[in-house]
């Protein structure tokens, strides 16, 4: 198996498991993930979808990381159609695959331990495999570029401004927050974590395909 296909297989695995991770965290009842309470914000309060909200703020996301680095890549650009991609697969796990919520604290607690660490997991795989990076995850090294911050990091700092910029949101909307709890806390302070010890962990495989592709 040439180093290119594992490459793009890799992109292509992190991509479908970080869309379930996303989605298996809104089943738990505790709060949503921290990358994703502005769009459950908007698709509850908006009355949209979970697929359409999240591509509507991943296009701010790209628009936001031509302002960053002033400049409009190719692989910003590319990152418009992938969105509308992982918006059609989130949609699609949460209309027809995790169909389901959890029924108590413990079954949301379970959910939870296994939404995290996959979210965790795809967004290594993606993100190290440098190919075409999901919006949020782009804006994450964009702005970890701007303040000399490595990935995890800028991912922890920016998981918390996003669930402050969504409280706020529902507050001013509704009068009250939308998908935040304990689970968006944990999300928040693992999440990031998780992702330096997946690349730490990883970081051979990674070196290996990069340098063999390029």
């Amino acid at each position: 198996m040439s180093a290119a296909f594992r490459r793009g297989i890799t992109f292509c695995a992190g991509l479908v498991i970080l869309c379930f991770g996303i989605v298996l965290n809104t089943k738990t009842g505790l709060g949503v993930a921290s990358i994703n309470t502005t769009p459950y914000t908007l698709s509850e309060v908006e009355g949209i979808s979970l697929g359409t909200a999240t591509m509507l703020l991943y296009f701010v996301f790209a628009g936001a990381q031509c302002l960053l680095r002033r400049s409009l890549g190719w692989k910003i650009l590319l990152q418009v159609p992938m969105s509308i991609l992982i918006g059609r697969i989130v949609d699609f796990f949460n209309d027809y695959v995790l169909t389901f919520q959890a029924q108590g604290l413990a079954d949301g607690l379970l959910l939870l331990c296994g939404a995290i660490p996959l979210t965790a997991f795809g967004t290594t795989l993606v993100v190290q495999t440098d190919l075409v990076p999901a919006a949020p995850d782009g804006m994450v090294r964009a702005f970890g570029d701007a303040l000399g911050w490595d990935f995890g990091r800028a991912k922890y700092t920016f998981d918390i401004i996003m669930i402050v910029l969504s409280a706020g949101y529902a507050l001013v909307r509704t009068g009250h927050t939308v998908g935040i709890g304990i689970g968006t806390v944990a999300a928040a302070l693992l999440t990031g974590r998780l992702c330096q010890l997946f690349g730490r962990l990883l970081a051979p495989w990674f070196e290996s395909c990069l340098a063999k592709a390029s």
